[in-house]
């Protein structure tokens, strides 16, 4: 993705469709109940960069989680079910 398509990436952006998202989730592992709360869940996504550092932050009912990267470089997170997992956003395209 050039940069001119990663730049349309900032911005606020609301919950539409879910589609195959419990699909999604039984293949990661995630557990019946978390997967039947998560369908609830409509967040909204904040990205925003600076010098280079992303921001991802997700705010829903349940509970806001900020991510922070810089592309290409690995970082750990930890996934709402509660995994230690180590992440590399990179933009590509």
């Amino acid at each position: 993705m050039d940069s001119s398509g990663v730049q349309g990436l900032k911005g606020s952006w609301d919950y539409v469709d879910g589609e195959n998202f419990d699909e999604y989730m039984k293949e990661l592992g995630v557990g019946w109940a978390l997967r039947l709360t998560a369908k609830g869940v409509k967040p909204r996504l904040i990205i925003s960069e600076a010098n280079g550092k992303w921001t991802v932050r997700s705010e829903s009912a349940i509970k806001t989680v900020i991510y922070e990267f810089t592309p290409g470089v690995g970082f750990d997170e930890t996934t709402p079910d509660g995994r230690e997992v180590d992440s590399t956003i990179s933009f590509e395209g």
